[in-house]
């Protein structure tokens, strides 16, 4: 190798000269500026401004794989584009076996030319450290000991000067021993979306400190890619999105093969990996990214009305026709010893022959269901345990299964698994009401503590906002039937309130009770 300082003369690479090297040819002039430590290499990409700049760069880091390229500098120069390199040897070697063509999505190929020694590192001064640093200063919550490295290779400010994927394991490594170095204590680590296909740059590390690791959206093939985190105490661990999730027939198998890796695991993918009936949430049975967000949203807002101290504000997602039924798995003395009894009076078809008892724990209608949850605690549902698989769906109705944790929000705070499956029907007016809601109740196989589920969502009082013409319609029934009032007052009373129902009932009251209520006002 040749010492800094000696004479650079630059030398172009194109594919002629390229399928020399590929073919060995001594090119020993090529060869040993290549495999010079003090230079600077220049990689144009002929009418590289066609294209945009993070597909160029990963096809051509994905055509050089496994070798390491960190590209600098990437820039236009009329309708070409370049960026420099350096200490890249064998990625070269590996780019002269391509011919400088590189395939691109979508067909296309990307033609190179390589300047070999286009400057000197004393002539042009890079320092990538700096930048480095600060990217992850800025990407590190000391409160929360947190280092959030998603989609690292998109920092937008390091993304002015350098390219720096974290699926490059050189690259990996020093960012990660960086962090060690100059970083405090990080418990959370975050490495989502970075393309990751091993770990062992994590052991080399020696963060040893890492309790929390979220690796979703990489590209992890095996649970044996995990064996790097054998010595770390590794308490939850995010996999959703990679290749291994596919590889296992259920979750048991799923989970027992991560924890031979992560033995002191509480949560896999967000669900408690030792809770009964919980497990398998590493796959989401559903292909069509609307209907996946359709039931993430409908989730979200049932489950923010549910857990309200009044369930009276579920009412509009009911159908009229509607049916609810519960089902618990504890006897009734074990319920009643756990302060649980207001769940045991449930439809449990396996433990009682009475046909009248258990009818009268089915409820029909949205009056008759909302009377029947009301029976039950306040709740709080733990999001993070959510998990789903949808089963039917012929674009009128949707039937789908929800299984999480929920906890009890009374003076007996208890932790409690549900399974629930929800017919949802869809409306004319895109809506979709619950035709059937089937809800069954179960104790977890271990005890959890009720400070282990976070209340992420506020408890606080919703007031209730209904946007369907539909739910519109079936309000202004409803206060009619209730106060008599004709069509024009009884809008004129819902709209000022919101269509918050009870709040424009309450309103009524008040102006009848100070005689502000004209006669004409009410039906004939």
């Amino acid at each position: 190798m040749q010492r800094p300082g000696l004479s650079l003369v630059p030398m172009q690479l194109d594919s002629s000269i390229a399928i020399k090297i590929s073919m060995g040819g001594s090119m020993f002039q090529e060869r040993m500026l290549m495999s010079r430590s003090d230079v600077w290499h220049k990689i144009k990409i002929l009418k590289g401004t066609q294209y945009d700049k993070e597909s160029v760069l990963k096809a051509i880091l994905n055509a050089i794989d496994p070798a390491d390229l960190v590209p600098v500098k990437y820039q236009a120069v009329g309708e070409d584009t370049f960026f420099l390199a350096r200490n890249c040897a064998f990625a070269l070697e590996k780019l002269c076996k391509t011919n400088l063509i590189i395939k691109y999505p979508g067909g296309d190929a990307l033609i190179l030319i390589v300047t070999l020694g286009y400057a000197s590192i004393h002539d042009l001064k890079i320092n990538l450290q700096p930048l480095l640093l600060a990217a992850l200063t800025r990407r590190y919550d000391p409160n929360t000991k947190s280092l959030n490295l998603e989609e690292f290779h998109k920092d937008p400010e390091m993304d002015k000067t350098l390219f720096c994927p974290l699926n490059q394991q050189r690259l990996f490594s020093h960012v990660l021993k960086l962090t060690k170095s100059a970083i405090d204590t990080v418990q959370n680590l975050n490495l989502q979306k970075n393309g990751i296909l091993n770990l062992s740059a994590i052991e080399a590390s020696n963060l040893t400190s890492i309790r929390y690791l979220d690796l979703r959206y990489n590209t992890l093939l095996s649970t044996e890619m995990l064996a790097p985190l054998r010595k770390l105490n590794i308490l939850k661990l995010w996999l959703d999105g990679n290749p291994l999730c596919e590889n296992y027939s259920n979750p048991k198998q799923y989970i027992d093969s991560v924890k031979k890796y992560c033995p002191n695991l509480i949560l896999l993918d967000g669900v408690y990996v030792k809770t009964h009936g919980l497990s398998g949430s590493y796959i989401k049975y559903v292909k069509d990214d609307a209907k996946q967000d359709l039931i993430t949203k409908f989730i979200s807002h049932f489950f923010d009305l549910y857990d309200q101290k009044d369930r009276s504000v579920l009412r509009g997602l009911y159908h009229k026709d509607a049916c609810y039924s519960m089902t618990f798995n504890l006897p009734g003395a074990d319920a009643q010893k756990k302060n649980l009894a207001p769940y045991a009076a449930s439809r449990n078809i396996l433990r009682s022959t009475d046909l009248n008892k258990k009818r009268q724990h089915i409820y029909f209608g949205t009056d008759s269901i909302l009377d029947g949850m009301k029976k039950l605690p306040r709740s709080y549902h733990d999001r993070n345990s959510f998990i789903w698989d949808l089963m039917y769906d012929d674009g009128i109705c949707l039937v789908f299964s929800l299984s999480g944790m929920f906890k009890t929000i009374n003076k007996f705070h208890h932790v409690l698994a549900f399974n629930r499956t929800f017919v949802l029907l869809g409306l004319d007016d895109n809506e979709y009401n619950i035709l059937n809601d089937q809800y069954h109740v179960e104790a977890t196989e271990e005890e959890i503590p009720p400070n282990q589920i976070e209340e992420k969502c506020s408890l606080h009082e919703m007031v209730p906002t209904y946007f369907s013409a539909t739910e519109k319609k079936e309000l202004m029934s409803k206060f009619v039937e209730i106060t008599s009032l004709n069509n024009e007052w009884s809008q004129t009373y819902l709209g000022e309130s919101h269509y918050d129902i009870r709040r424009a009932i309450t309103n009524f009251m008040k102006d009848y009770k100070d005689s502000a209520v004209p006669a004409d006002a009410f039906l004939r």
